[in-house]
């Protein structure tokens, strides 16, 4: 069976996530929603809305996703005692009416291919539910490497929304906790995945919303989402380098030089002189003293 997890905390665009689970054609799911200590409390909008969708509803006292948006999720999860099956629905996405439906429909082939992340195409929408990116669209089959390529490299779209994992897969790897949950998505995505090939559905869609409300869409946070972005890529890069292409990695220590020069921060997450050595890029390892003093002295 499939749970649908929302994490809620907005209720601006709260009853179109609503609306979207009431509309399924399928209602063999179960529904949890857990509130995080929200000031904006829903459960009126939600028993007004869901006539016909069996729901559990948890109101909590401390808020968790200002932490950490990952002690959220694991508190949800954890009450919301998962199925073999679970999906994090976010408060201000949409899924398609047959969302659900196609879940099921696929599933006797996701179990033949061992699959423990299943993926559906999706779409950007604004806060007044205008599309403005096309649905996204990949080989049905992916192993995780060769999926994270399609984002990292390519350049595909991506977030936790269009996504349902394997619990018994979930539980041996869980969430890394990442400031602001910033690239927590696409590594749970990755791991999770571990040897089995990310499996997509192309026929059910997700809606994801990008407004000035969510972090994605937030240019009030631009700076610390690169610094979070710089974490994420350094932790990849420290534990999965032996898998990644080289020209990626370079890109990722340029990124960081350049970012560290103009932005006045002098942490450096990644060995350069380790790096370096791994890329065989040896003139760049005599000029890393040059490199630093240029930091050092543009902090100054």
């Amino acid at each position: 069976m499939l749970t649908i997890i929302i994490p809620y905390y907005k209720i601006s665009f709260f009853k179109e996530t609503l609306r979207s689970l009431e509309r399924q054609t399928c209602k063999n799911f179960k529904l949890f929603i857990g509130n995080d200590a929200s000031p904006e409390n829903p459960e009126n909008l939600i028993k007004e809305t869901l006539k016909t969708t069996a729901f559990n509803y948890k109101e909590y006292t401390e808020n968790l996703g200002s932490q950490n948006l990952v002690k959220q999720w694991e508190r949800c999860i954890q009450d919301s005692e998962i199925s073999e099956w679970f999906q994090i629905l976010g408060d201000d996405d949409v899924i398609s009416e047959n969302f659900v439906a196609e879940f099921y429909t696929n599933l006797d082939e996701v179990e033949q291919n061992k699959s423990n992340v299943i993926k559906f195409s999706q779409r950007w929408i604004d806060e007044y539910g205008k599309p403005f990116k096309e649905y996204t669209a990949q080989p049905k089959l992916l192993l995780a490497l060769d999926n994270w390529k399609e984002k990292y490299i390519k350049g595909q779209r991506s977030s936790l929304s269009e996504h349902i994992f394997r619990k018994s897969a979930y539980e041996k790897v869980k969430f890394k906790h990442l400031p602001l949950a910033w690239g927590t998505d696409d590594l749970a995505v990755f791991e999770i995945a571990g040897n089995t090939p990310v499996y997509f559905i192309a026929d059910a869609q997700v809606e994801v919303r990008i407004s000035s409300e969510s972090i994605s869409g937030s240019s009030q946070l631009f700076l610390e989402k690169q610094r979070n972005a710089i974490i994420f890529d350094t932790y990849f890069i420290n534990k999965y380098h032996h898998l990644l292409p080289k020209e990626f990695i370079l890109d990722k220590i340029n990124q960081q030089i350049s970012f560290a020069f103009h932005h006045h921060f002098s942490d450096l997450k990644l060995n350069l002189v380790k790096y370096y050595w791994h890329l065989k890029k040896f003139r760049k390892l005599f000029k890393l003293p040059f490199t630093y003093i240029r930091i050092i002295l543009k902090l100054h």
